[in-house]
């Protein structure tokens, strides 16, 4: 793909998704803690991660089928207001009335089904955009503005939680989907030419289509199933990171807020790492390499004393270091390996899988946790996780 402006678009695209994800990663923190502050249970987390992801996993199919049918810019778009008014609207209540967990849950599952087409959107205008062998360098970038949010979005939520409550950072959310929108409305992102064998209106062949081109490609069904169970094992760690700080280490929301910066940081290292160096390296090793540098410092965040939080603090950082060493290859290597006009398709199986066994990893843990505590699950979780990275090794 011959393209001299495709850096400039993507400074543009990448601008316009800051301030949306540094808005979201403030909501995200600010509900957590709030719902952990609230009632401490790590079955009502559990709860709250499972409304996150399951309705996205149950609509992806149907989302990535969509997505490839239609304008990329406008299904973002779309995606984007739709979890502004999401927030508006519970911004609004929490204004005028008292803050409602039930509520909270709901507005998490409207989240979760924007996302869905979101995310598919997203990915599957990366290669319409950059040349074939720069994938994995975009990646990188993207992998970078994901974790500057992650930074400076806990730190919003703190400070905003400090002067005043939750519906302010709802707020912010909505301000950033604006700014976000504005931007994509003057970035041309290419149609793909639908042949006139995927010219069907049957919705339902099409997503078959999608499933048959991971099915055939050996190698990418082989990773997807060892990203499905990484997915098990650190989507419920990232959701109890608060719990870790607040109920182990007996700290509070500044603390569970540097916890969130430290992990960001690592995020953007190990983006930054790829951004300039990751087309050198072999993406199945690079990824069984981020996961064993993570398992390995998850096990030793669950042996930690309460005394010792900042060498949790230090493992956190190396943790977020470890996420983009084997996420951003994963999504690089799809994108290489798999046609245009079907990437929004796969990329929604794709993670439709990881995120249909979330729920289970997500419920594992809660009864795990509630029967032991969240220390052992951090030890265990890291060790499955290096087990994982011995798999991974061999995949071929």
């Amino acid at each position: 793909m011959e393209n001299r402006n495709w850096k400039r678009k993507f400074i543009a695209l990448y601008t316009g998704q800051f301030f949306s994800l540094l808005s979201s990663a403030a909501v995200q923190f600010s509900i957590i803690w709030w719902l952990t502050d609230t009632t401490g249970s790590p079955l009502v987390l559990a709860l709250a991660g499972i409304a996150g992801f399951l309705p996205q996993a149950l609509l992806g199919p149907f989302a990535g089928t969509i997505v490839d049918r239609h304008s990329r810019k406008v299904m973002m778009i779309l995606a984007d207001m739709i979890i502004a008014l999401g927030s508006l609207f519970l911004f609004l209540w929490m204004y005028y009335s008292e803050p409602n967990i039930t509520l909270v849950i709901l507005v998490l599952i409207v989240r979760s089904l924007a996302t869905a087409f979101h995310m598919p959107a997203m990915q599957a205008s990366v290669p319409l955009l950059a040349p074939k062998e720069h994938l994995t360098k975009v990646a990188g970038w993207g992998q970078m503005v994901s974790s500057m949010t992650n930074i400076a979005g806990p730190a919003v939520g703190v400070t905003l939680l400090a002067v005043s409550s939750l519906e302010w950072v709802l707020l912010f959310d909505v301000f950033g989907a604006i700014i976000a929108c504005s931007v994509l409305l003057f970035i041309r992102i290419p149609s793909v030419t639908r042949t006139e064998e995927m010219a069907t209106d049957n919705l339902i062949a099409e997503m078959k289509e999608g499933y048959h081109a991971i099915v055939k490609h050996r190698l990418v069904l082989k990773l997807t199933i060892v990203m499905i169970v990484v997915a098990v094992l650190f989507i419920p760690v990232g959701t109890y990171f608060p719990l870790m700080v607040r109920n182990h280490f007996e700290k509070g929301v500044v603390e569970a807020g540097i916890v969130e910066i430290v992990f960001a940081i690592g995020l953007i290292v190990g983006a930054s790492f790829l951004g300039v160096l990751g087309d050198r390296f072999d993406k199945v090793k690079t990824m069984a390499a981020g996961m064993i540098l993570m398992g390995i410092s998850l096990f030793i965040s669950g042996l930690l004393l309460p005394s010792m939080f900042y060498v949790f603090v230090v493992m956190s950082f190396l943790v977020g270091l470890a996420g983009p060493l084997f996420s951003a290859p994963f999504y690089a290597f799809i994108q290489a390996e798999i046609e245009p006009q079907l990437l929004g398709r796969v990329f929604s199986f794709v993670t439709s899988l990881s995120l249909l066994a979330a729920p289970i990893g997500l419920g594992l843990a809660g009864f795990f946790t509630e029967l032991t505590n969240v220390a052992v699950f951090f030890s265990a979780a890291g060790l499955l996780i290096v087990l994982n990275a011995a798999v991974t090794v061999k995949v071929k």
